[in-house]
């Protein structure tokens, strides 16, 4: 007797757990994307802006210098960061090129002063080289590593 009723409650249950899901929102649950994909939206913006003209100065889309472009990008997802090239350089958050991951920063001293862009990985950064140039993507090649000074990583996974 004691296992036909055990069996019948088996049974019950069954159906109740059954209709449940059948007539409920169930959904599978997962675990949220890592700063729900800040990095990739920082490559995905920097990557937009290719083709902007340079202007000295320029912080927005109708123009930008390098520290410009860089502030802008990171600025248009909450992240406020230093103006200059000079003073993002002067951020803590250093890591080495080994390291290094799309949306952090790099910071360059130039015969003419300090100078930044976006790194979007496989040895690529996008930048606002100078005049007479737009925002473009470069290959990190030896011009440009022999005078890389830092690698700013703001995001941390």
């Amino acid at each position: 007797m004691k296992s036909q009723i055990s069996k019948g409650l088996f049974v019950l249950t069954g159906f109740i757990l059954f209709f449940c899901f059948l007539f409920t929102d169930c959904q599978v649950k997962k675990e949220p994307d890592k700063i729900w994909n800040l990095r990739a939206k920082i490559r995905q913006l920097a990557l937009d802006l290719v083709g902007v003209p340079y202007q000295f100065g320029g912080d927005d889309i109708t123009g930008f210098d390098c520290s410009g472009f860089v502030s802008y990008v990171y600025s248009a997802f909450g992240l406020d960061i230093p103006r200059t090239a000079k003073k993002q350089g002067k951020l803590k958050q250093t890591i080495k090129f080994k390291n290094a991951e799309s949306g952090d920063i790099l910071v360059f001293k130039l015969e003419k002063g300090w100078h930044s862009g976006i790194y979007i990985g496989e040895n690529i950064f996008i930048h606002a080289p100078s005049r007479f140039s737009n925002v473009k993507k470069e290959n990190l090649n030896y011009y440009w590593k022999s005078r890389l000074k830092k690698i700013i990583q703001l995001i941390h996974d």
